[in-house]
């Protein structure tokens, strides 16, 4: 659920091979059935994206969902606003009373909201919309919905991989001054965000994770980004990913960014003796 999206350069790769997609078996391990696991985008135009046959047939072929959070809780996006009020402390006061009024008008112009809405919430807030805006179509698609429903028609119970505290925390380990600089960077240089959405939907394309992992560190993805939203969150959610599937076949489906390097979900699970087998979908 995390819409982070950081650099703007072009990156070049390979199109999806044998060796590698965003769609991965999991066998092995004492597990009776194999387990599936996707690389999703969390939200993209409608067009760029479908689940294609073989992403439906295997996900009939389990028995349960899960998404980073608990997809079809009716309070997730009630709850998440709530948990991001700022305490003590505002937008306008972080950023100051020179600049603000010049972010507010340009965020305002992008948005079609005044940035004054989110004063008294986490950077986050207004830098999810300002993401979601970057997207070039009002057809958007937001794939994890998507699974979701599917498997709410096949009767499938749907989990989360983690809590929204445990999503927040994540969050809030990036520093508010980082997060505001963040903020403000994206406001005065929208059209590279833009451009930058563009590159990185092409290179979700591919359907190689290796690509994407490329580019997120060619993006400048490292550092306490990755340590604290890609890393942790990784280890944090494997033990949760075994328990699943030794309990029953699994699919599961989560950003597309945590499967790809060496301390990625597909790197974690062959270190724990898992045959991860990629497919083409």
């Amino acid at each position: 659920m995390i819409l982070l999206f950081l650099g703007f350069t072009f990156v070049t790769g390979k199109a999806q091979t044998s060796k590698s997609s965003l769609l991965w078996e999991i066998q092995g391990n004492g597990l009776e059935k194999p387990s599936f696991i996707f690389g999703s985008f969390h939200i993209m135009c409608k067009p760029d994206f479908e689940i294609s046959t073989t992403l439906r047939n295997k996900l009939s072929e389990t028995n349960q969902f899960y998404g980073e959070l608990k997809m079809d809780d009716p309070n997730m996006q009630q709850q998440m606003a709530s948990k991001m009020i700022l305490q003590g402390n505002s937008l306008s006061a972080l950023i100051g009373d020179a600049a603000f009024p010049t972010l507010n008008e340009q965020f305002q112009k992008i948005t079609g909201m005044p940035l004054q809405l989110f004063n008294n919430y986490k950077p986050f807030m207004a830098l999810s919309l300002l993401v979601i805006s970057s997207i070039p179509c009002t057809d958007k698609i937001q794939p994890e919905t998507e699974f979701v429903n599917i498997a709410k028609q096949k009767n499938m119970p749907i989990y989360g991989l983690e809590t929204i505290d445990d999503e927040i925390s994540a969050i809030d380990r990036e520093p508010l001054d980082s997060q505001i600089q963040s903020l403000q960077k994206v406001i005065l240089n929208y059209d590279s965000v833009k451009n930058g959405m563009l590159e990185m939907t092409a290179v979700y394309k591919l359907r190689d994770i290796d690509s994407l992992y490329s580019y997120m560190k060619k993006k400048g993805n490292v550092g306490d980004f990755e340590v604290n939203l890609l890393i942790n969150r990784n280890k944090n959610w494997l033990p949760v990913i075994q328990k699943a599937m030794k309990e029953m076949a699994s699919f599961f489906v989560v950003g597309a960014g945590h499967l790809g390097g060496q301390d990625g979900i597909i790197h974690l699970l062959k270190k724990q003796g898992y045959q991860v087998t990629p497919i083409k979908y």
